[in-house]
């Protein structure tokens, strides 16, 4: 007993010093965080080294420079160097009027820099970006922290990687190497951890941002040690398998995205390079995207078919729809980076899309040089998508300008552990140069959604993230088409939707949808549109009045009168600030949506005219089987027969 009392004694006082022990160790490591990442990654032998390597060969290689110099300067993307010029002055100048030091934002100055140094030859461009470089180097806040915010770390490192890549050639020895050595330490940092309140599952794009940008800066890091195996090799390897295994949960067979699409084009801004770089390793005929994600190959095609041109603000290349917890806009340069990516059988329509959209990004300069030929996407089937795994189908009437119309049926069939707005059987519309069918933008609140409630919704109400069910689609081959969903975000019981879509010129109409629910108990059927469309509330349902004077008119179909309709306003977004642009439209953001409501008993049957500016709005007749527009008949749907309910 005594000794067995006398160890535990000694147990408990080695427990206690060991604590005490723990305590000192930890609060010397804040202490070195704060000071400089060289208490963590020890670069000391690198010193007196030089970093010698083949530049650039991250996004391009070095016999494409002449090309991309002699294009910018003479060709038709003059005006990009113009614009580059006028991004990187205003850059400065909004660095300038910071409180306090910004990593990010200098980094990118200095990325800045770096393309303008390629784009002309001029040396002081590159010395420009050395300096803002040295700068970085001496940041507390994100460089010298390994577990500051990773989004913000992989961002500051990609730019690293650009600028040290870019201006190789015109730095001299001890400036490469110092950069060289310090792009190491945080490749290794962003390859450790990903910070504080980071999305570690593997579909997040947190996980596609970080992967990507450690494969990116291996594959450009230099090994100043020639004689022995190059250190950034097991950062490589473990990159390029987490990666491969992210965009395998990340991307569904058929190319949808598992976290939507503007998560997709974000995502892609740190994988695209990252694969390019592997690419030209390689060599430019490797097929990368059969190695790390096949099914990627169908993303452009899913996600091109729903983006519209319509004029939205500088740097902001169209409108999308606003699926799950994302907004309505469309980021610039994964169409692009699919110009070099891409198989060559996809290219004409990536060409015709990257044009349709007017994208004048980096990878513009870099990979459309002007050789490749533009074809219509409806001409390669571009017109519909159907993905089973998200539960999505999409109807597209043309690729002809910002007028061209889109609507989309989701039923968010595969519910994942990040962004999964509660958009269950909703639909999408965008045409006439605006949406018209719109989502609550990227918030859980269910009140800015299009969609059945059992009553009208609390602003500050919140959806249930249950799955929906794809049941059955089909096109005709012309854009048109149909889907049937079943499933409810918002406490609607055994809802079943039928969503129609007619582009045909009998209806005498642009396009026309129809949308017929079945419920226990739907109470309110929602649709939301932007604020700057008007709308007029009528005796069998509602119109919509565009600035660009097109219309959509609501009619509810064999109702009871008299018909109860209201409309209110929706602040799109729902409670969120930083990261809800608003609805961004013809040079201005939008803060609220209209929703409008009409009151029904669990079924309902709204057929929706989309109608150019001038023109009538077509003749309507319906009856219990059937709907008539114009000389187009569309039967109804009768929701007891199994025969209208089709796996797809």
């Amino acid at each position: 007993m005594k000794n067995n009392l006398s160890g535990g004694k000694i147990g408990f006082c080695l427990i206690h010093y060991g604590l005490v022990f723990s305590f000192f160790f930890n609060a010397n490591i804040l202490f070195a965080q704060d000071g400089s990442l060289d208490w963590l990654i020890n670069t000391a032998a690198m010193e007196g080294k030089d970093a010698l390597g083949k530049h650039p060969r991250g996004l391009i290689l070095p016999e494409e420079v002449p090309g991309i110099r002699e294009s910018i300067q003479s060709g038709a993307y003059r005006e990009q160097l113009e614009n580059w010029m006028l991004q990187e002055a205003n850059l400065k100048e909004e660095i300038k009027a910071m409180a306090s030091f910004d990593a990010r934002k200098t980094a990118e100055l200095a990325e800045h820099q770096s393309v303008l140094y390629l784009f002309t030859g001029e040396s002081s461009w590159a010395v420009k970006a050395f300096q803002n470089l040295e700068a970085v180097f001496e940041d507390k806040v994100v460089f010298d922290n390994p577990v500051a915010r990773g989004l913000t770390r992989a961002a500051l490192l990609q730019s690293m990687v650009i600028t040290y890549d870019f201006c190789y050639q015109a730095w001299d020895q001890p400036q490469r190497n110092l950069v060289n050595r310090q792009l190491y330490k945080t490749l290794y940092a962003t390859q450790a951890s990903m910070g504080f309140d980071a999305n570690y599952s593997l579909v997040s794009n947190w996980m596609g941002v970080r992967w990507g940008a450690v494969l990116f800066a291996g594959l450009v890091w230099d090994n100043p040690d020639s004689g022995s195996r190059s250190i950034a090799d097991p950062l490589i390897w473990d990159a390029s398998k987490r990666l491969t295994d992210h965009l395998k949960e990340n991307i569904y067979p058929q190319g949808w995205n598992a976290e939507s699409m503007g998560y997709h084009i974000y995502n892609w801004s740190f994988i695209g390079p990252a694969l390019i770089a592997f690419q030209n390793r390689q060599g430019k005929d490797y097929p990368v995207l059969d190695t790390f994600a096949p099914q990627a190959k169908h993303a452009l095609k899913a996600m091109a078919s729903t983006m519209v041109n319509i004029p939205v603000k500088p740097g902001i290349t169209g409108v999308k729809p606003d699926l799950s917890d994302d907004n309505l806009n469309i980021g610039e340069g994964l169409l692009a980076m699919g110009l070099r990516l891409y198989p060559d059988s996809q290219l004409p329509a990536i060409k015709w899309m990257h044009d349709y959209l007017g994208e004048k990004s980096l990878f513009s300069v870099l990979y459309d040089q002007g050789n490749l030929k533009a074809e219509n996407p409806e001409n390669r089937n571009w017109l519909n998508h159907a993905d089973t795994t998200q539960g999505l189908v999409v109807f597209r009437k043309s690729f002809e300008g910002a007028e061209d119309i889109v609507a989309l049926f989701n039923v968010s069939q595969k519910r994942i552990a990040g962004h999964k707005g509660p958009d269950v059987n909703t639909f999408r519309i965008i045409g006439g140069g605006v949406p018209l069918a719109i989502g609550a933008g990227r918030t859980g609140l269910v009140a800015g959604q299009t969609n059945l409630f059992t009553k009208k919704p609390d602003e500050n109400e919140k959806g249930d993230n249950s799955a929906g069910k794809l049941l059955d689609f089909a096109f005709d081959g012309q854009g048109s088409g149909h889907a049937l969903g079943s499933g409810n975000s918002m406490g609607v019981d055994e809802q079943l939707r039928k969503f129609t879509v007619a582009y045909d010129a009998e209806t005498g109409a642009e396009a026309v949808f129809l949308v017929e629910d079945f419920s226990v108990n739907g109470r309110i059927w929602r649709l939301n549109t932007p604020e700057f469309n008007q709308v007029t509330l009528l005796e069998e349902g509602f119109l919509i009045q565009t600035p660009s004077g097109f219309t959509l008119q609501a009619k509810v179909l064999n109702a009871t009168k008299p018909l109860s309709v209201s409309k209110s306003s929706i602040r799109y977004g729902g409670n969120t600030s930083r990261l809800n642009p608003g609805i961004l439209w013809q040079g201005q953001a939008y803060s609220h949506s209209t929703a409008i409501d009409i009151a029904i008993k669990g079924n309902s049957k709204v057929l929706l005219v989309l109608q150019a500016p001038g023109k009538q709005q077509p003749r309507v007749l319906s009856t219990e089987t059937k709907v008539q527009v114009g000389s187009l008949e569309i039967p109804l749907f009768n929701s007891k027969s199994n025969e209208n309910t089709v796996q797809p």
